[in-house]
């Protein structure tokens, strides 16, 4: 096995995040969870130009863009981001933010 080979194998064990959201409560009181699927570096490339400029919007843009319900659907699309980035607490979007992006944090992948 080459390196690359070895490099893919690993990602492959990356899976599927599972983010409880315990401030987002359901009928029930339970948290929300949200799904996500490991951050790539080809994601990171479609947000970059948003760190660039405005690294907010890359925070709320990465959550819309790999959030999933449980079942596997967009937890959220483009027409989402007015009510994240003026609605919700920052806070939790950051957390939820730097949770799919894991091996990094949001800031350090906008160049914050």
């Amino acid at each position: 096995m080459n390196v690359l080979d070895r490099a893919k194998a690993h990602f492959d064990t990356k899976g599927i995040k599972r983010i409880e959201v315990p401030e987002w409560k359901d009928e029930q009181g339970n948290p929300t969870v949200l799904l996500s699927e490991p951050f790539t570096l080809d994601d990171q490339r479609k947000l970059v130009k948003f760190a660039q400029d405005d690294g907010i919007e890359f925070i709320a843009r990465l959550v819309i863009m790999k959030a999933m319900n449980e079942d596997g659907t967009k937890a959220f699309d483009l027409s989402d981001k007015p009510t994240l980035m003026s609605k919700t607490d920052p806070a939790v979007i950051r957390r939820i933010a730097d949770e799919i992006s894991a091996s990094s944090t949001v800031e350090e992948m906008s160049g914050n």
